[in-house]
């Protein structure tokens, strides 16, 4: 039985750069097609896993080893074997992009295994100013210590973008520019990957 080609794409970038409103918006223009969310894999205090931050009684939740990305790596490979296995459906317009798998999060690029299972990528940025006063507005389980944006949540921002800045397949995009045409400009990509 063969199925149809998965497409994975990556949305990535700083935290609050609007990321999963984009990923929404994207979604909505391709009828069936999936995500999966970062934000899913992150482990639960007290996990030992967890790098404790004791002056702030905080864990570190911006780093990488605060996810199970074995898990969620799995979870692409299962998705990606079980397209590779169904017969496609019939062409109705509610599963059109059922091939298609949005992978969203903010430490997306940092593991090259995960990288590889990428067939395109995007990474949105925005300023300290921006992505602070956002964060503001968001409610976080367990709630943010004071302290903790201009100590952890930013440098390890900022650290993940020199890491990947030389990427040449990594698309940058500023995440204060008109969703709208962003997501445009990546479902006419998405369209033309599903065509290859």
């Amino acid at each position: 039985m063969t199925g149809r080609t998965p497409v994975v794409i990556g949305i990535s970038g700083i935290t609050n750069s609007g990321k999963t409103s984009l990923t929404n918006k994207i979604r909505a223009q391709l009828p069936g097609c999936l995500t999966i969310c970062q934000d899913s894999y992150f482990l639960e205090p007290p996990d030992p896993r967890l790098t404790p931050i004791p002056e702030l009684d905080h864990y570190n939740f911006d780093e990488l080893n605060a996810l199970d990305m074995d898990a969620m790596i799995s979870d692409i490979q299962a998705w990606k074997d079980a397209q590779c296995n169904t017969t496609p459906p019939g062409s109705t317009s509610h599963d059109l992009y059922s091939n298609v798998l949005i992978v969203e999060g903010f430490r997306m690029y940092a593991l090259r295994e995960l990288e590889q299972m990428l067939d395109k990528k995007y990474f949105l940025r925005v300023s300290f100013d921006v992505c602070q006063a956002r964060r503001r507005t968001r409610n976080y389980t367990p709630p943010d210590k004071p302290g903790y944006f201009e100590k952890i949540v930013w440098p390890e921002s900022i650290n993940h973008q020199r890491e990947i800045q030389d990427h040449t397949d990594i698309e940058f995009m500023d995440g204060t520019g008109n969703q709208e045409e962003m997501c445009l400009k990546i479902v006419s990509d998405i369209k033309r990957l599903c065509l290859q």
